[in-house]
C-alpha cells in the first residue's frame, strides 16, 4: 500500500494542469496582508497560509471534485501576533488558505472552496486586511532535520501526507539540513523526503498539542543492485520500476537497453513494475536460478547484480509496416527507419530493396517515424518526422515521403 502511495504522490506531482507559463517580468507583483486567529480567537503563531490561483475554466459550485487546483503560488508562515504578508504575486485571481487543506481554512471563513471568497491581486498593489478565524484547533508545531550533508543529496523538500488531507504539506529542506512546519492539524501523518532519498525511510508520526521537534530523517548506507528488464513479447513498454518496503520507496531508473541500477539500503525490498499499459504485468524477477518474485531482493551488505525482471506482454502486439518514397535505391542500405514512442529503447527497421521496412512487435501508443543516415556518407533531406497512432493490435501501414533534395 505504501508503494502504491509514494509512486502515485510522484506521478500526481507533475499532472495538474501543466508546467505554469512564466510570468512577464515587464509586469509587478502584487501582494496579499492580513491576520489569522485561533478558534480561541488569540493569535495563530506559525501556521502555513498560500496563495492558490483560481482556475480560469468551471466553479465549485459544480463539481468540487474536479475543480482542480494547482500548486500553491506562495506561502509564508503567520508571525508571533498571527500577521502574515505573501509577497511576489503575480496579478491574478486567488483562494486564500491558513493551514492544510482538508484541515484548514479558506478566507474568509469557509472549510471548503464553495464558501471561499476570491482576492484579487492587482500588479504592485497590497491588499490588506485578508483576516482569518480558523475552524479548526491547531496540533503542535513540527520540526526536525535530515541527518546528512545537503550539499552530496542537492535540494529537497520535507512532506506530511495524511488520511485527513487534501494535499501533500511541503517546506524546504534548509542547507543545514533543517525543515519546519510550523503547527498542523492534529493526526497521523507520514513524513517523508522529496525526491525520494535511497537510505532514507518515511517516518509514521502523531501530532496532537504538544510540539514534536528534533524528528532526524538518518540515511542508511546503500549497496547498488543492478540488473535487466526483459519483455516476453517485443520491446520493454514504458513503466516505473519501483523498490519498496514498509516505510521507503525508491525508483529504478530504466536504460535504452533495459538494463537498470539503483541504490538501496541493506534490508528486504518488493518489486513492483506499475503505469505498464493494458495487458502487460510483472512476470518474476529472478538471480540466477533462483526466483525473487514473491520474497523480494535482500540487500545485504554487498552490491546485488543480475538481477532479472522478466514482463508478461500480450500475446499479439500491433504491427507498423511502411514504404519510403522519394529516397534513391543506392541510399538504402545506409539508412534506417527508426520507432520512438513509448519504450525504453529506440526501434530500428532496415530499408528493404523494394523500399518496405516492418515493425512486427508493437507496443501501443504514440510513435514518431524518422529515417536516420548510417555511416558518414549518408545524407538526408530535412524532414518531419511521421506520426503513428497504434491504438490496437492489427497492422498500421505506413508512408515516408522524402522530399525532394
Amino acid at each position: 500500500m505504501l508503494a502504491a502511495t509514494l509512486a502515485l504522490m510522484l506521478l500526481v506531482q507533475g499532472v495538474q494542469d501543466g508546467p505554469a507559463p512564466k510570468p512577464d517580468a515587464s509586469i509587478l507583483p502584487g501582494a496579499v496582508t492580513g491576520q489569522v486567529r485561533t478558534v480561541d480567537d488569540v493569535p495563530a503563531v506559525n501556521v502555513r497560509v498560500i496563495a492558490l490561483a483560481v482556475p480560469k475554466f468551471g466553479t465549485p459550485d459544480l463539481a468540487l471534485n474536479y475543480f482542480s487546483i494547482g500548486d500553491p503560488a506562495q506561502q509564508t508562515f503567520t508571525d508571533n501576533q498571527g500577521n502574515y504578508t505573501l509577497v511576489d504575486l503575480p496579478p491574478n485571481n486567488y483562494y486564500i488558505l491558513a493551514g492544510a487543506a482538508g484541515k484548514g481554512t479558506y478566507y474568509p471563513n469557509s472549510a471548503n472552496l464553495l464558501k471561499a471568497e476570491i482576492v484579487t491581486v492587482q500588479s504592485s498593489i497590497q491588499v490588506d486586511r485578508v483576516d482569518m478565524k480558523l475552524l479548526n484547533r491547531l496540533g503542535g508545531k513540527l520540526s526536525g532535520r535530515v541527518n546528512a550533508d545537503m550539499s552530496q543529496l542537492g535540494p529537497r523538500v520535507a512532506s506530511l501526507s495524511g488520511a485527513h488531507l487534501e494535499e501533500l504539506l511541503e517546506v524546504p529542506v534548509s542547507p543545514e539540513g533543517t525543515y519546519e512546519f510550523g503547527h498542523v492539524p492534529p493526526g497521523k501523518y507520514l513524513l517523508s523526503l522529496h525526491p525520494p532519498t535511497p537510505g532514507i525511510a518515511s517516518m509514521p508520526i502523531t501530532v496532537a498539542d504538544e510540539d514534536l521537534s528534533g524528528l532526524e530523517l538518518q540515511p542508511l548506507p546503500t549497496k547498488r543492485v543492478s540488473g535487466r528488464i526483459i519483455s516476453r513479447n517485443g520491446p520493454i513498454p514504458h513503466g516505473i520500476l519501483g523498490f519498496y518496503t514498509e516505510k521507503t520507496y525508491v525508483g529504478g531508473k530504466i536504460s535504452e537497453n533495459g538494463t537498470f541500477s539503483v541504490d538501496l539500503h541493506s534490508t528486504r525490498h518488493q518489486i513492483d513494475f506499475a503505469g505498464l499499459p493494458v495487458g502487460y504485468s510483472l512476470a518474476t524477477v529472478k538471480i540466477g536460478n533462483e526466483d525473487m518474485t514473491q520474497r523480494g531482493i535482500v540487500v545485504g551488505n554487498q552490491d546485488v547484480s543480475d538481477v532479472v525482471i522478466t514482463v508478461n506482454a500480450p500475446t499479439r502486439l500491433a504491427t507498423i509496416r511502411g514504404k519510403v518514397t522519394g529516397l534513391p535505391a543506392n541510399k538504402f542500405t545506409d539508412t534506417i527507419v527508426e520507432l520512438i514512442g513509448p519504450t525504453f529503447n529506440r526501434l530500428h527497421a532496415d530499408i528493404q530493396q523494394d523500399a518496405t521496412f516492418e515493425f512486427p512487435t508493437v507496443v501501443p501508443g504514440s510513435y514518431r517515424l524518422v529515417l536516420k543516415g548510417i555511416g558518414a556518407s549518408a545524407q538526408l533531406p530535412a524532414m518531419a518526422a511521421t506520426i503513428v497512432i497504434v491504438d490496437a493490435f492489427r497492422t498500421f501501414e505506413v508512408t515516408i515521403a522524402v522530399p525532394a533534395p
